[in-house]
């Protein structure tokens, strides 16, 4: 009896370390759970994943995809992540966790076409393989050219996203209709001379039009807004409530 009680103690310890392993994600994505930025590529893009190293089995984490704007795309897979948006997330992983994917498009190009396509691409293998990844907790945010991306992808793929945050960007959507149940945030900076102010409120006003109901914030702000509307915790809380029913 002694001896059964001598080693409840080390059961117990492992049992708490086992119910702390990852999940395996079908061996695709299982290296990307290092706590740390871990390159990929896929189809026309790179990218890089930042997810939690230990994950319950029982877990379900939201997906947050961040679309850089013109000055970090290239070839080198690293300056997408050296920004404001992602690393305020990696900041909040104690309190919040979640699966960060930051790709990365060549210079010229922009978040349309072959690289858009590879994102979602990416996004769709990615929660097809992941047991991890709530495919109802996958959130699109994207600064400048990645907002114009945010909205190109929401276009395409409203099925896909619980909720987008474009910042500084402009939409060319025909009819907002379908998008209507993602949550929508719209950030953009009053004196941008890069993207006009006006582009984020004629889409405001389209998805009024069309009673999608979303929250617009304009900000006393140029174009560079990233750090002003991130490091805000109130943009993580909100984030992280949406879910696609």
């Amino acid at each position: 009896m002694l001896r059964m009680t001598r080693l409840l103690p080390a059961l117990l310890l492992l049992s708490c370390a086992l119910s702390l392993q990852a999940k395996p994600a079908g061996g695709k994505y299982q290296h990307c759970f290092a706590d740390r930025w871990v390159a990929g590529k896929h189809g026309n893009i790179l990218y890089r994943i930042h997810a939690p190293a230990r994950v319950s089995k029982a877990a379900s984490l939201p997906v947050v995809v961040y679309l850089h704007g013109s000055a970090k795309g290239g070839t080198d897979n690293i300056r997408q992540t050296k920004v404001a948006v992602p690393a305020s997330f990696i900041r909040n992983f104690s309190e919040r966790p979640c699966i960060l994917i930051a790709p990365q498009c060549d210079q010229g190009r922009n978040w349309k076409n072959l690289s858009g396509d590879s994102v979602l691409s990416l996004l769709d293998d990615f929660l097809k393989e992941t047991k991890v990844a709530d495919p109802k907790r996958v959130y699109l945010t994207g600064f400048s050219l990645g907002g114009y991306g945010v909205w190109h992808m929401i276009d395409k793929r409203p099925d896909l996203f619980a909720a987008a945050v474009p910042l500084a960007g402009a939409a060319h959507i025909r009819d907002v209709s379908h998008i209507r149940g993602v949550s929508i945030w719209i950030f953009h900076g009053r004196r941008d001379k890069f993207v006009k102010v006006q582009h984020a409120r004629d889409i405001s006003r389209a998805l009024k039009d069309k009673g999608i109901p979303h929250k617009y914030s304009e900000l006393a702000a140029g174009h560079l807004i990233t750090s002003q509307v991130f490091n805000q915790p109130e943009i993580h809380e909100w984030l992280f409530q949406q879910k696609r029913e």
